[in-house]
């Protein structure tokens, strides 16, 4: 390692230049005082290297155009003289600054005339009485990489007579992206580098620096030391020193700005004003701030963030770098522009607030990508849909008696209602793509119809209703495991040549006993859910694996292969990341998941009686958010502008390698009836995963987008897509060892951990069934 020789003139340099890091007064020297005078002397006769600068001249003649505008009408050597008659003694007229860290000795207008020069170009936007009145004010900033714009433009406007900074932190270079300072302050106090400037700017303002941050300790002493603050103004990045210092704000009733550096977002709380007015807005009313300090992870801390961001009124650039935080970039990103523009909004509004010239309190967007746009060449297409009315019992009973499927079975038992319902509850807690429930069944003559609801079926990855009839499927088996708990006998029969409408006809009879297995199978319907959770990972036996298997070749032609070796579960894993993003950057895909699919609320999914509820997804707070974010299909559009959406893979990754085992159900064909039988077996495998303790969490994007992709005309993407999209099938295919005759139609993870918490809700009984006239 390079080392310098500590006799060396560079080594003396370097140690006096560390001398002076933490140095931001600068000295004052008036000649008229002889203790100054020696001062002074002895800066220009020892210091070496000094610079010095006299301008008082120019500086004079500057301060009498400014108290006498028309003296510039004097004829110049009448002017001359005046300005020679008052310098007098040049260098003792006014006062010598002495700036040790740049070792600069400047010859400035005392105080009083260097405010009046400062200050000249200020009027009347700002008046003499206003000016005075600011001179009178302490302000205090908390954090200096957005503070810095703002604690600059406040000293050029002479905006306060103190101002308290505070910042615990160092200049980084990726700082100087947007601090207004040259390379050589790297690493110094952020702290030190602004007071200086402020020092450079006006040397006669006072500047109190808290090099430390604010902390526990110190923060009333910032907020009430050599007296209280006239204005907060909040640019620092911890939550919980900004709802302390908010707290402790409202009791003293200091005012609180904050300027968030993204769409221009402006906080105003006057608690001088309203003292009773809740902080942030009541936006944090709902949480418990006293906790914060001791969360530990960033999953615990995301509640406080996004409410005191507002997550979801972030600039779509914003929202897509949240996304891409620790995956392609390492911090939140700041820009100069927005933080200079912040520092003149801030600054402006300061002023009017220390003025009392601005009342008012709230949350205000300055956004200029809305104030000020072109319109876009290509806009957003509108996605158009076409909103099916649900399966009416009117309809069914016509479709019944058109296509003669009303003549009763003589040889059927007629069931009670109470029967019916038995079998129908049974049946819709079936698992459906998307919760989107496709069934409607209707009971008349001695049979049960079931009946594809296509109001309901419609989604993009729904192509020709396979998701759907795999769905119905799984309906249908728990139909046949309720009917044997039930000592009923089924008769039963696909309808293919009515699909997609008519599904499937049941009769039924009085019949033997249940087997034991159907009695445990039919156990397992009310635990059955999607579980998504990440556990530590547990091996599955073979005696398991030949289980499930043995349950799934139950239905003809059905073949289930297991995945257990991690590498290929990887492999898996990055197959199943690539679709998921393009069901993202597809508008219609990313239309039907986040606004048709999704429920955001509780309440929201009580309601609509489907779709998945964000509550019932087994995320953590980060992963909801994020969630959340993928709502704004700007946004989307920018992630997908960057090749970005990496960060969204941790989670199906992280997913995938926890899983015990990776599964693939196939069928010899495409054909409807195969899709159903698809879905008998998942769920007559899924219940017996159940029984075992496992979990299974349905995995067929890929699956969907692959079949999607062998329709002609199906996918509106790039053939280049495509192209990819036909290799990715093919890595599939080798991972299972798929054979050609075979058809994917249910992917999925099975592992071990505890049941979630919160489940799908199922729609009312009256919005699936119904029963018929005789």
């Amino acid at each position: 390692m390079y080392k310098l020789d500590v006799t060396s003139p560079l080594h003396v340099l370097l140690e006096q230049t560390k001398k002076n890091q933490d140095l931001y007064k600068p000295l004052i020297l008036r000649l008229v005082n002889d203790e100054d005078r020696v001062k002074f002397a002895q800066i220009v006769t020892e210091t070496p290297g000094i610079q010095i600068f006299d301008t008082i001249k120019e500086q004079v003649t500057e301060l009498l155009r400014c108290l006498k505008p028309l003296i510039v009408f004097m004829p110049k050597n009448e002017l001359e003289n005046i300005i020679t008659q008052k310098l007098g003694n040049s260098d003792e007229y006014g006062v010598w600054v002495y700036y040790p860290w740049s070792n600069k000795l400047v010859h400035l207008l005392d105080e009083a005339e260097f405010l009046i020069v400062r200050t000249n170009r200020n009027k009347y936007k700002i008046t003499d009485e206003e000016q005075q009145t600011l001179a009178t004010k302490k302000i205090g900033i908390m954090g200096l990489s957005v503070g810095q714009s703002v604690a600059l433009t406040l000293a050029m406007e002479r905006g306060f007579g103190e101002l308290r900074i505070a910042d615990f932190d160092e200049l980084d270079l990726s700082n100087i992206n947007r601090i207004r300072t040259g390379v050589q302050n790297i690493k110094l106090k952020k702290t030190v580098i602004v007071a200086r400037e402020i020092a450079e700017i006006d040397p006669f303002l006072n500047v109190v620096c808290y090099h430390e941050g604010i902390t526990e300790e110190n923060l009333n002493d910032f907020l009430t030391g050599n007296g209280k603050l006239d204005l907060l103004i909040d640019e620092c990045d911890s939550f919980d020193i900004k709802i302390n210092a908010r707290t402790i704000a409202k009791a003293l009733q200091i005012p609180v700005l904050m300027e968030g550096s993204d769409r221009g977002t402006i906080d105003i709380e006057r608690f001088d004003l309203e003292p009773e007015r809740p902080i942030l807005h009541g936006l944090v009313a709902h949480l418990d701030m006293d906790k914060f300090k001791d969360l530990k992870s960033f999953d615990e801390k995301v509640p406080y963030i996004t409410a005191v961001t507002g997550f979801e009124t972030l600039s779509p650039r914003m929202k897509a770098s949240a996304v891409e935080l620790m995956a392609t970039i390492s911090t939140w990103p700041q820009l100069a522009s927005a933080v200079t523009f912040g520092g003149g909004v801030s600054a402006d509004l300061s002023r009017k607030i220390l003025l009392n010239n601005l009342k008012v309190s709230g949350r205000f967007f300055l956004d200029l990508d809305e104030m000020i746009t072109d319109e876009p060449v290509i806009k957003s297409e509108k996605i158009e849909t076409v909103d099916k009315e649900p399966l009416s019992t009117q309809e069914i009973e016509d479709f019944i008696k058109t296509n003669h499927l009303s003549e009763a079975d003589n040889e059927a038992k007629d069931l009670s209602e109470s029967e019916l319902l038995y079998l129908i509850e049974a049946a819709k807690k079936a698992p459906s793509g998307g919760n989107n429930q496709p069934w409607r069944w209707h009971y008349r003559n001695k049979k049960l119809h079931l009946f594809l609801d296509e109001s309901t079926a419609l989604a993009y990855l729904d192509p020709e209703f396979i998701s759907s009839y795999a769905s119905i499927g799984s309906a249908i088996e728990n139909l046949l495991l309720a009917s044997a708990v039930q000592q009923l006998e089924v008769k039963w029969q696909l309808t293919p040549q009515f699909a997609p409408k008519h599904i499937a006809v049941f009769s039924f009879s009085a019949g033997q006993a249940p087997t034991n297995a159907e009695i445990l199978l039919e156990q397992q319907i009310p635990l059955r859910h999607t579980n998504r959770k990440s556990p530590q990972r547990a091996e599955i036996s073979d005696e398991d694996v030949s289980y499930l298997t043995d349950l799934i070749t139950q239905t003809p032609g059905a073949e289930l292969t297991f995945v257990k070796e991690p590498a290929k579960i990887k492999s898996l894993a990055e197959i199943a990341t690539q679709t998921d993003l393009l069901r993202m950057f597809i508008p219609e895909a990313h239309e039907d998941f986040l606004v048709k699919e999704m429920r955001w609320t509780a309440e929201q999914a009580n309601l609509a009686q489907d779709g998945i509820g964000i509550h019932t997804l087994d995320l953590s707070n980060n992963d909801q958010m994020g969630m959340t974010l993928l709502r704004d299909r700007k946004m989307i559009d920018f992630l997908e502008k960057i090749n970005g959406g990496s960060a969204f893979n941790r989670l199906l990754v992280q997913q995938f390698m926890s899983s015990s085992a990776i599964g693939l159900i196939t069928m010899p064909n495409s054909e409807v009836t195969s899709w159903i039988n698809s879905g008998i077996a998942a769920e007559r495998m899924w219940l017996g995963a159940t029984s075992l303790g496992y979990q299974i969490h349905p995995v067929n994007v890929p699956l969907i987008f692959f079949y999607k992709n062998a329709i002609e005309n199906s996918l509106t993407i790039s053939n280049h897509k495509k192209e990819k999209l036909t290799q990715t099938e093919k890595e599939l295919n080798l991972i299972f060892d798929k054979s050609e005759n075979q058809t994917s139609m249910f992917m999925f993870r099975i592992f071990k951990a505890s049941a979630s918490p919160q489940r799908t809700i199922r729609k009312s009984n009256d919005k699936i069934f119904s029963i018929g006239r005789a």
